[in-house]
């Protein structure tokens, strides 16, 4: 029945507290694990305060300090996952300078964002791309400076930051350069400005083409080639189907790169380059035409031997079988 008195309970609870409140880190005995001649005894510490340094003697508390970030193991604490040590390196790497040509800030993000030729950007190779100077030349037979370039398209970024031509242009000139990261980034932020720019994709195109980025630069030549058929039969898109056909020739789909170098020398007759693609793809063609050709006469040729070595070896059968029935006849 005892145990039915509510006043047990805050008794017990009193004592738990005061024994509590009374045994502290200064207040409280502590005991220690020590061996002597060979006996592993346990005495109390007397006139010793434990502290938390670790410079302790401790072994455990050495290992729990280091753990847990006492003293200068804290520092080993506050580490940084691999991943985000790499973000931080990358960042550092790729931090761009003040200069209007490196198209900064950056776009944050753009309609194809998630091609792996967009996603890999930071750690494409360098690819130059001379012949894109052409784009720059004003007339026939003009040599292209690339260093007047570099200082013409930094006063017009400089004074256009926003232009899609002149993001066009630069990211272009990237591209001659070689710098690849650049030449995207150029282009994601006039794609930002205009997603829909049949120009700006293809060009992007170009750039995962020679980077062989087979998937991601067929994606965006054909949406180039379909914003661009959608703006009228007068718009000319030889250059999207041409692009389209070395694309699908390097994926080693023939017909389609074909098709493609067809609808592009159509719209450019005076486009040597689909014309000498053709001549490459169907000299295979004719190659195992003229194989096949040959084979099926060879084994036409070796039935005609047999069948006329089977004749003549029969007709001689025949021969040695005459006299001897002529002389069975004159026994008869």
């Amino acid at each position: 029945m005892g145990c039915d008195i509510p006043c047990v309970t805050y008794v017990a609870l009193y004592i738990l507290s005061s024994s509590i409140i009374s045994t502290n880190t200064r207040s409280a005995t502590h005991w220690r694990l020590v061996n002597r001649d060979g006996v592993a005894l346990v005495e109390p510490v007397i006139d010793e305060v434990p502290t938390m340094s670790v410079n302790s003697e401790d072994p455990v508390l050495s290992i729990l300090a280091q753990k847990y970030g006492f003293g200068e193991a804290s520092e080993r604490a506050e580490c940084v996952s691999c991943e985000e040590k790499l973000g931080l390196e990358r960042n550092r790497i790729f931090q761009e300078p003040d200069d209007p040509l490196f198209c900064t800030p950056h776009a944050n993000s753009t309609d194809v964002d998630h091609l792996d030729g967009i996603k890999k950007r930071n750690s494409h190779v360098s690819s130059p791309e001379p012949d894109v100077a052409m784009i720059f030349k004003k007339t026939e037979g003009e040599e292209i400076d690339v260093n007047t370039l570099e200082t013409n398209l930094r006063e017009l970024i400089t004074n256009n930051p926003e232009s899609l031509s002149v993001l066009n242009q630069v990211g272009n000139f990237w591209r001659i350069k070689g710098n690849t990261r650049l030449a995207i980034e150029c282009f994601r932020k006039a794609l930002y400005v205009s997603p829909h720019n049949p120009d700006i994709l293809l060009n992007l195109a170009r750039v995962f083409y020679n980077l062989n980025y087979l998937n991601s630069s067929w994606v965006i030549a054909q949406q180039s080639l379909e914003l661009k058929s959608c703006k009228g039969p007068d718009r000319n898109a030889w250059l999207q189907h041409y692009t389209l056909g070395e694309i699908h020739k390097a994926m080693g789909n023939v017909s389609e790169a074909s098709d493609h170098f067809r609808h592009a020398l159509e719209l450019n007759p005076g486009l040597h380059q689909a014309e000498l693609h053709l001549r490459q793809m169907d000299e295979p063609i004719l190659v195992n035409v003229t194989v096949y050709t040959i084979v099926i006469i060879l084994v036409m040729m070796i039935g005609v031997c047999v069948g006329l070595y089977i004749t003549a070896s029969k007709g001689k059968s025949a021969s040695r079988g005459l006299p001897l029935q002529a002389a069975n006849g004159d026994m008869t």
